[in-house]
C-alpha cells in the first residue's frame, strides 16, 4: 500500500473511520475489525471526542473508549491514530450548535479528555472538528501547538473549514508547528448548488486550490454516501441529485467496469489516484466492506479513467 506524507505522519492512502464503533458496532467486532486493517496495512485510524452522542443511549465517549480497549490490548505503535475536538455537546441532550468550542481552555481538557478514554499519552493528528468562530483563530492555533508542544500530538489539522478560514489558520501558525490535513466532505458527486450541509463543509474547489497551494493534505468524508453508488436499496440522496449526475454515474460505472471494481471502489480508487488525491474515511462495520475499501485503493486505475472521472466531477461543480 502506498504511503502518505502528512508532516511529520506517514500514512496509507485511506483512513478507517471508528465513528460507530463502541454504539453500533460492539466493541469485540470493531477490534477484529482494526486487527485486520492492521494486517493489511490501513493503520492510519479516525475518531473523535463526540462520536457518536447522537446514537440511543451514548454520550460521545464510546468510540474513544473502544479504541483505547484496543491500544491497551494490542499496543499503541501499531497504529497511526487521529481524533477530533471541538464539536462535543456541552452538556447532554445538546448538540454541535451548543459544542465545548476550541478557546484555549477547552482544547487542553477535551485533549486531556480523549488520551484518557484512548489509554494513550499522545495522538498522532488532532483535528479541530467543527470552526468555532466564536474564538479568534491566533488562540484557537496557538492552543494547538501547546498541544504539540506537550507531546500529547505530533501534529495538527482541521476539518470543515472554508478556504479563507483555513488560510487565516495557517497565517495564524506563524513559525509553529501548522495544520498538516483538512477533513472536509467529499465524493465524486458534487451536491446540487446552494445545498446546506450545516456544520459540514466542502472539500469544494475554492478549499482544494488553497490546500494544494500551502501543501495541506486532504481528507475526505461522506465519500461513498452511505453506500448510494453500489447497493439497490441506498438511493441517491437528494442534495446529490442535479443535471447531470445521471451521466456521471454513467460514466462511473464505465471506469468501474474496465477496472474490475463496483461502483463505490471506483470512487476510492479515484481519490487514491487524482492528480489532487483526497484521502478517504471509510468506516466498515464487516470485514467485507474493509477489504473491498483496501482492495479499491490499491486497484490501479489508468490516467485515462482518471481524467474522464475527474472532467465529470468538475462539471457538475468540484
Amino acid at each position: 500500500m502506498d504511503v502518505l506524507t502528512l508532516g511529520p505522519l506517514e500514512v496509507p492512502p485511506l483512513a478507517v473511520g471508528a465513528m460507530f464503533w463502541g454504539t453500533r458496532v460492539p466493541g469485540e467486532t470493531a477490534h477484529d475489525l482494526l486487527d485486520r486493517a492492521v494486517d493489511r496495512g490501513a493503520r492510519f485510524v479516525d475518531t473523535a471526542n463526540n462520536y457518536a452522542f447522537w446514537q440511543p443511549g451514548a454520550v460521545g465517549d464510546e468510540s474513544e473508549t473502544c479504541l483505547g480497549e484496543w491500544i491497551a490490548s494490542r499496543g499503541r505503535d501499531r497504529i497511526v491514530l487521529a481524533t477530533k475536538i471541538g464539536a462535543r455537546p456541552a452538556r447532554p441532550g445538546a448538540g454541535t450548535d451548543d459544542a465545548l468550542g476550541l478557546s484555549r481552555q477547552a482544547i487542553l481538557d477535551q485533549t486531556a479528555d480523549s488520551l484518557r478514554r484512548l489509554r494513550t499519552d499522545h495522538v498522532d493528528l488532532l483535528y479541530a472538528h467543527i470552526d468555532d468562530p466564536r474564538v479568534p483563530m491566533v488562540e484557537t492555533v496557538g492552543a494547538l501547538q501547546e498541544v504539540v508542544e506537550r507531546g500529547w500530538a505530533r501534529a495538527i489539522a482541521a476539518s470543515n473549514l472554508t478556504a479563507d478560514r483555513l488560510a487565516e489558520a495557517l497565517r495564524a501558525a506563524g513559525e509553529g508547528p501548522r495544520h498538516v490535513a483538512l477533513q472536509n466532505r467529499f465524493t465524486f458527486l458534487p451536491p446540487a448548488p446552494g445545498t446546506d450541509f450545516g456544520r459540514q463543509v466542502l472539500l469544494d474547489e475554492a478549499v482544494q486550490d488553497a490546500c494544494q497551494a500551502h501543501d495541506v493534505a486532504m481528507v475526505g468524508y461522506s465519500t461513498l454516501l452511505e453506500g448510494a453508488y453500489t447497493r439497490a436499496d441506498r438511493p441517491l440522496p437528494e442534495a446529490y441529485r442535479q443535471p447531470g449526475s445521471d451521466e456521471a454515474l454513467r460514466t462511473l460505472a464505465a471506469v468501474a467496469a474496465e477496472t474490475g471494481l463496483d461502483a463505490g471502489q471506483a470512487v476510492l480508487s479515484w481519490l487514491a489516484h487524482r492528480p489532487a488525491r483526497v484521502i478517504p474515511v471509510i468506516g466498515p462495520s464487516r470485514p467485507d466492506q474493509l477489504d473491498s475499501a483496501i482492495a479499491a485503493v490499491t486497484t490501479p486505475m489508468s490516467a485515462a479513467a482518471v481524467a474522464a472521472l475527474d472532467a465529470r466531477s468538475r462539471r457538475l461543480g468540484w
